[in-house]
């Protein structure tokens, strides 16, 4: 893959529909993978590991950015963190299918906050909500069970490009 991947994506302002996102998510995944779709919770991990958002504060910007709807981080409560997942695209999947999962998002939500925090996270959806078209995703760890620094190789940061440094470059 081109090392440029982020940039290079970022910087074409093609308007899509979410057509083709929810085709690919929620109709043609689960038929290839027969509706076993748990390796999306695995390939989200990849893609954090990939696009390593190390600022906390930028998450919600990547997300938006992925096509993959407005994350918000709604509370720390004990060993879980809680997060909302909304907008038109959240909306619109739960409108088309009452199996679309979250599997993707939960994977690289789990994976970043490990890497960040450096303590074993998994993360899994808690409710849907199709009438307001939001998810609850709860990312949990344990404080106890660090991750092995050795078993990682070194993760380079993204550098999260945000509107105005987009625009500056084009």
């Amino acid at each position: 893959m081109n090392d440029n991947f982020y940039d290079l994506s970022l910087a074409d302002k093609t308007k899509i529909s979410t057509f083709g996102l929810t085709v690919l998510r929620d109709s043609l995944l689960p038929q290839l993978t027969d509706g076993d779709n748990n390796i999306l919770y695995w390939a989200g991990k990849k893609l954090a590991r990939q696009f390593f958002v190390a600022n906390e504060a930028d998450l919600p910007l990547f997300f938006e950015q992925a096509g993959w709807g407005l994350l918000t981080h709604k509370k720390n409560k004990g060993n879980q963190q809680i997060f909302t997942l909304s907008g038109p695209i959240i909306a619109t999947r739960l409108k088309l299918s009452k199996e679309a999962d979250f599997k993707l998002e939960c994977g690289f939500l789990a994976e970043t906050i490990q890497n960040q925090t450096k303590v074993l996270s998994e993360a899994f959806l808690d409710n849907a909500n199709e009438r307001k078209g939001v998810v609850t995703l709860i990312v949990q760890f344990d404080t106890k069970d660090y991750v092995n620094p050795d078993l990682y190789k070194q993760l380079t940061p993204l550098e999260i490009l945000h509107a105005d440094t987009i625009s500056e470059e084009n």
